[in-house]
């Protein structure tokens, strides 16, 4: 069996929390926001007849072949 020192369980509490911190700074990013396009894009989207979309089933019987 692998033997544990003291500093190797230190590096990797340090290597933890360090990864932990970049998660962090990720989640609470202020620069996630949507752009003015991609805003466009939706509400575009959003207001197009239900006729210009592909139903579930012909998706479903074109790529489960």
């Amino acid at each position: 069996m692998e033997q544990v020192t003291l500093e190797s369980v230190n590096r990797n509490v340090i290597a933890l929390r360090e990864a932990v911190e970049k998660m962090r700074e990720v989640l609470l990013e202020d620069s996630l926001e949507l752009s003015d396009e991609v805003v466009e894009e939706i509400e575009r989207s959003r207001s197009a007849p239900k006729s210009d979309f592909i139903s579930q089933e012909d998706v479903e019987a074109e790529f489960l072949k």
